[in-house]
């Protein structure tokens, strides 16, 4: 039975959406506030594209894309109704501000103001800065990427080609911040200086920068397996996955290269991981039973990845940054960041139920902040006591940040949003499963990561974590249903 061309509607959809998808490596990780509502407009394109009301040509000529059964199919997806909840609910936070900023030439406070104190409330904070508002466009913008997509995109030729754009993208990424590295770049991506001289790629921030990376590290693997799966089933002795094989090394030489602790760490994990289930999945595979040269040019390209890694990456300067393990350890009740967070969860255990409101973090923080002077202050003179200022903008733990902004009421919705993704995968993974192992491996990547590192507040990562997960998704449940209709 010859299958329908794709609808014309289902075109306009991957092509502004893998735009967007792909413009979050290029794009200064969305801090910049043109940024960050370049991809809002990306997104917003995306989910009105998906619904609006079209000329019946653009639906298909099997009515795949109607314009009625778009809506029904978003009103029917769960994480549509997480994500509206969640917006509103952060909504309702800026709309109700209890504390408001205040600036002079002495420097900048917060003053408690009138409120409904039994509604979700927040800071009235500068809007280029953080405030509420500007996080709820940071959440915005990627829950409206995730609806467009999730009903938008019907084929998984679709689904593949958009995941091969961040891919790609963001293998590009990472190529630029190793070229910036040994070329001496003193701007990020030569252009733009940054406050922070450890930048990489197009990030202000390695950190965020190699989280990002690690992304592209799953979105690689995703392909690699299912590009696998399809050259079995086909009886190809090769494929598209030998190269993404390539990009993986690729894209963790540059993670390496960064020295991001956090990066290294959680992206090693990361390959490990993937290279354990690679040669599992390698071993059974029936085309290398039955090919000896497909066999060697495995593991000669296995070979040659580490090889490559190996004499660029500095070995010893990620040792020094890593330092004595033992002793890092051992005071790290000590440490400003693990400080910070148990500041935070002290801090979120207070406004538990609805939290101190979305983006308040920065501004809620410096009145515990000052009961602590090793962390208030920024050195001490024998002779005039403690003396400079530090100010924080993050937590460095986005989960408890997050807990402490957005309470237990709205951490519920974002977190379910999450688990549809990993009950999609563990009831839809028929045929793919070693993608779905793996995506869920880069979930927890994520989430680990998160948990020492501010990664989420970029919105460019926060949407690319979305989007990724959300096409991979599709892309595993439109091939679950392939083979079940082929076994009908």
């Amino acid at each position: 039975m010859a299958v329908p061309p794709t609808a014309p509607r289902e075109y306009a959809v991957l092509l502004i959406g893998s735009i967007t998808l792909a413009a979050s490596a290029w794009i200064f990780g969305g801090v910049e506030m043109w940024s960050l509502h370049t991809l809002l407009v990306g997104s917003g394109l995306t989910f009105f594209l998906s619904i609006c009301p079209l000329p019946k040509s653009w639906n298909g000529s099997d009515g795949e894309h109607g314009n009625k059964k778009n809506l029904v199919r978003l009103f029917c997806f769960p994480v549509f109704w997480f994500g509206l909840f969640l917006l509103g609910y952060i909504l309702l936070q800026a709309s109700n501000p209890a504390w408001d900023f205040e600036r002079s030439d002495q420097g900048w406070w917060v003053e408690e103001i009138a409120h409904i104190d039994w509604l979700p409330s927040s800071v009235e904070g500068e809007y280029d800065q953080m405030s509420a508002f500007r996080a709820l466009v940071s959440f915005l913008a990627a829950f409206l990427f995730v609806w467009g997509v999730w009903v938008g995109i019907r084929r998984r030729r679709s689904a593949l080609l958009m995941l091969w754009t961040l891919a790609l993208s963001g293998t590009a990424m990472a190529m630029v911040g190793i070229i910036q590295k040994f070329a001496g770049a003193d701007a990020v991506l030569w252009s733009i200086k940054s406050s922070n001289e450890n930048f990489w790629g197009s990030f202000y921030y390695r950190n965020q920068a190699v989280a990002y990376l690690v992304l592209i590290l799953s979105v690689s693997a995703v392909l690699y397996f299912y590009h696998y799966n399809r050259s079995e089933k086909t009886g190809q002795s090769g494929g598209p996955h030998l190269l993404l094989f390539t990009m993986i090394a690729l894209v963790f030489a540059s993670i390496c290269l960064a020295l991001s602790r956090g990066g290294i760490l959680f992206g090693g994990i990361f390959t490990v991981g993937f290279l354990l289930l690679a040669l599992l999945r390698w071993f059974f595979s029936f085309s290398t039973q039955q090919s000896f040269f497909l066999t060697l040019a495995v593991l000669i390209l296995f070979g040659g990845a580490v090889w490559g890694c190996v004499r660029i990456v500095d070995f010893e300067a990620i040792q020094d940054r890593f330092g004595d393990v033992e002793n890092s350890l051992h005071n790290a009740s000590r440490d400003t960041r693990a400080l910070c967070t148990k500041i935070t969860w002290k801090m979120a255990k207070e406004e538990q139920v609805f939290g101190w409101g979305a983006g308040s973090w920065r501004y809620i923080f410096p009145m515990y902040q000052k009961s602590y002077p090793k962390l208030f202050y920024t050195h001490y003179n024998k002779k005039k006591g403690w003396l400079g200022r530090k100010f924080f903008k993050q937590a460095h733990n986005d989960i408890v940040q997050y807990f402490f902004e957005l309470g237990i009421v709205g951490s519920v919705f974002l977190l379910l949003s999450f688990l549809y993704w990993v009950f999609k995968l563990l009831f839809y993974s028929a045929g793919n499963r070693f993608s779905a192992a793996i995506l869920l491996l880069g979930l927890l990547m994520a989430f680990g990561h998160a948990f020492v590192e501010f990664i989420f507040q970029s919105p460019a990562y926060w949407l690319a974590l979305n989007g990724l997960f959300c096409v991979a998704v599709k892309l595993i449940v439109l091939e679950h249903q392939r083979i079940y209709r082929s076994a009908r």
